[in-house]
């Protein structure tokens, strides 16, 4: 899809193509856009918020956790994209009286990283 911003076009993302593959380019700019509220890339955010928000509404449904920690590349849209999560999270679990707490990774993109080194170590 070809969106128009300040009278230039720029390549924002495919919206033929499913959420998980998307590549991390596309990410980065959806985040920059969203930041200057471009309608598009909210669509965008919505449809992915709506995606993870069942995804952990259905994971909170069958094993009851405490929280779900996002991190990786989608954590870097930082709390909007929580926000939007929670928003269908919610909607989504109405009926349980525990939900988990849906917060970012405090070591964002790395958090991977972190994990395989503590399980070598282990």
């Amino acid at each position: 899809v070809v969106h128009p911003h300040h009278g230039h076009e720029h390549r924002v993302l495919r919206l033929d193509r499913a959420p998980h593959r998307l590549c991390r380019h596309q990410a980065v700019r959806v985040h920059r856009h969203v930041r200057h509220r471009d309608a598009l890339a909210l669509q965008v955010t919505e449809m992915v918020g709506r995606y993870l928000g069942l995804a952990c509404a259905q994971i909170a449904l069958t094993v009851d956790p405490e929280a779900f920690v996002i991190g990786g590349g989608v954590s870097r849209a930082g709390q909007f994209l929580i926000d939007v999560i929670q928003k269908y999270y919610d909607n989504y679990v109405a009926i349980s009286a525990n939900k988990g707490v849906l917060t970012l990774a405090k070591l964002g993109n790395d958090a991977g990283i972190y994990g395989a080194a503590r399980l070598v170590l282990d």
